[in-house]
């Protein structure tokens, strides 16, 4: 008998560790890419690497659905492992992907899905493009004379019998070409009996099979139609905690949303019952919880694009603002296109249901530690780009590739002739006083607090008709105010009514640096409260807000009283002292060789205002483990050298986490 058919139980009862063959990989393949200066997040040494079942041998099962289940488990219950498939294609067309009892590649705790790594070290960000020899093929449905995702076509999480998506821990999925499906590492809400009483949102607007589902939390539909909001008693769970999506590429990645009508208030019936669209705030990937590592992904552009005719609404202005009135209902051609769905979305949009409890109790959810967002490509046709949220979070070096949305037009395979809608069913609308539709055609929406977003490119933002366009922004609405921001060094460009801004809109800001960026738009805050807040170095049209403010000229004091201690066994806490009254801000820099090389883990804002939420400190979730580190903190003025350098901490060694 192979070693790695043995049965979890087996395994456990005979000592064994490792159901591991000769040639498949053992290590940890995020610590093997990102081996340099950058570092890579000590969470994932403990992930159990040397527990490998291969699946180009494994034998359990008729179909490669059902063989990923029997050795998913067989890995669970011996304490987590990996499913690791060769080179090659795994055709997942046969598993029950249809209907509310369906179900995706749904992963227990412990277990992860590995595929075959690619030659050398290829970079998503480079071209777009990742030579993954790993492909992961599922079923798509006709639809309209179209080929859209079946239901579960899902990479996601199965939480043990009478708990939920939080108690899912340490799960992912790297390098891996994946055809046809999405990652959903959902979050983990105050559930309802069943989407029809569930008081959430949507729940009036449930398909009639799927009235019934009872929501758990491992489908997308389930934060908007299964959780009752705040209003109605909704709360937040604590996330899981380890969740790694790297080096995958995901084509034509879409989740339908065949569950619910499109209904709304003004107009109940929406499509009906057999209209349906790519659901509007679910993302290719979706990710909560903390320690959460999203790297090297590329969302590249995907063909399969089509029109079809359904039940839409024309809109017109309303009262004034972003307000419109919905006309009668009528039957329009609309577009199915895989590329206008949310790109990354993590801790953010399906939080929403539970806003205001996140808000006053300032944890889980919003504010889930150590997420790193770093290298990934993502082409949007409209939409979000990225969507984040977290505390002592990191987005740095990522594309959004964009292509501008305008209603009607010829484009990605398609003729010109159909209406662009919000959600397959609202029309978009402009009215005489400006844009009034919201496409969500924006590069990177972010809250939390505690976030350092730099070296980010992006270009194309906004739609016509439409009143977004942002390039990185963070709104009340969207999610938190501003505690503690650094945006430094991105690059971005848009059309329309946003037009590629960096900006603060309308909330109270403690702590925010933007600096070093070139953007083809405005700058800064708008309508927004704000205290310890610097705008400077930046090419960019005009800067907004009370943060372009002069500040004394000449070398800021370097800052003192650096310690560097471990933070929860997998970062280490950086903390100082200011001492100067003239800084724009900090740049905290590690090193792993005496001093010889500095590599910047962080920009910060300044402290001249002294103000609540913004501390003078840093947490390196990316902290090298087993490796002597060593810390300083550099005050800096317009220049950004190194000139206000503080003394170098002592030493500190994060231990390596023993395989859980």
């Amino acid at each position: 008998m192979r070693p790695f058919n043995l049965p979890g139980a087996v395994l456990l009862a005979l000592g064994l560790t490792s159901i591991a063959v000769a040639h498949a990989p053992t290590d940890n393949p995020v610590a093997t890419y990102y081996d340099g200066p950058e570092g890579y997040p000590a969470w994932t040494d403990g992930v159990q690497w040397s527990r490998v079942i291969d699946m180009g041998r494994y034998e359990k099962g008729r179909t490669n659905f059902e063989r990923f289940e029997h050795a998913r488990d067989e890995l669970a219950d011996a304490g987590g492992g990996v499913l690791y498939y060769p080179a090659g294609t795994y055709d997942f067309s046969d598993g029950p992907f249809d209907g509310p009892e369906g179900r995706g590649l749904m992963l227990r705790s412990g277990v992860f899905i590995r595929g075959d790594a690619p030659e050398g070290k290829p970079l998503a960000t480079e071209d777009g493009k990742l030579p993954l020899k790993t492909k992961f093929v599922f079923g798509f449905q006709e639809k309209a004379g179209g080929q859209v995702p079946r239901d579960w076509n899902l990479i996601g999480m199965m939480p043990e019998k009478g708990k939920g998506p939080a108690s899912v821990q340490n799960v992912g999925v790297a390098w891996v070409h994946i055809v046809g499906a999405t990652i959903y590492f959902g979050p983990d809400l105050k559930w309802g009996e069943s989407w029809k009483s569930a008081s959430s949102w949507k729940s009036n607007y449930a398909k009639s099979v799927w009235a019934n589902r009872r929501p758990d939390g491992t489908h997308p539909g389930d934060p908007f139609l299964g959780a009752p909001g705040a209003a109605n008693g909704g709360r937040s769970v604590l996330g899981g905690r380890g969740r790694l999506v790297f080096g995958c590429v995901l084509e034509k990645a879409a989740v339908l949303n065949d569950y619910q009508t499109g209904g709304r208030r003004e107009a109940p019936d929406g499509f009906g019952e057999d209209g349906f669209h790519m659901a509007k705030f679910a993302a290719r990937i979706s990710v909560y919880g903390s320690r959460v590592f999203v790297a090297n992904n590329v969302l590249g552009k995907s063909d399969g694009n089509f029109l079809y005719t359904q039940a839409t609404v024309p809109t017109s202005p309303g009262r004034g603002g972003n307000d419109f009135r919905i006309g009668q209902p009528r039957t329009s051609t609309v577009m199915w296109d895989y590329n206008r769905t949310m790109g990354i979305d993590v801790n953010k949009d399906l939080n929403g249901m539970v806003r205001e409890q996140l808000l006053a109790d300032r944890e889980g959810g919003y504010f889930e530690e150590g997420i790193a967002v770093i290298d990934n490509w993502v082409f949007n046709h409209g939409h979000k780009g990225y969507n984040i949220a977290g505390r002592w979070t990191t987005i740095r070096g990522n594309r959004n590739e964009r292509m501008f949305l305008e209603g009607g037009k010829a484009v990605l395979g398609v003729p010109a002739g159909w209406r662009l809608t919000l959600d397959g069913f609202i029309e978009s609308c402009a009215g005489g006083g400006g844009m009034i539709s919201d496409n969500l055609a924006r590069a990177f929406d972010l809250a939390g607090e505690n976030l350092w977003i730099d070296s980010n490119r992006y270009n194309n933002t906004g739609s016509s008709p439409g009143n977004d366009g942002e390039g990185i922004v963070c709104q009340a609405h969207g999610g938190t105010h501003i505690n503690s921001w650094a945006v430094t060094h991105n690059t971005g460009s848009g059309r329309g009514n946003g037009r590629g801004y960096i900006l603060a809109w309308a909330i109270r800001v403690r702590g925010l640096l933007i600096a070093f960026n070139e953007i083809s738009a405005q700058l800064g805050a708008l309508n927004s409260d704000e205290q310890d807040a610097v705008y400077v170095a930046n090419k960019t049209e005009r800067v907004l807000g009370a943060g372009g403010r002069d500040l004394p000229q000449g070398i800021p004091a370097a800052p003192k009283r650096v310690t560097a201690e471990i933070y929860g066994r997998d970062a280490v806490k950086i903390t100082w002292q200011d001492a100067s009254d003239n800084e724009i801000g900090f740049r905290v820099q590690r090193t792993a060789d005496g001093g010889k090389r500095w590599t910047t883990i962080a920009y910060r804002p300044p402290q001249i205002d002294r103000a609540d939420g913004n501390p003078p400190a840093w947490v390196d979730f990316l902290a090298p483990p087993g490796v002597r580190l060593a810390y300083r903190v550099v005050a800096i003025s317009e220049n950004g050298t190194d000139e206000g350098a503080s003394e170098v901490t002592t030493t500190v060694t994060l231990p390596r986490q023993d395989q859980q």
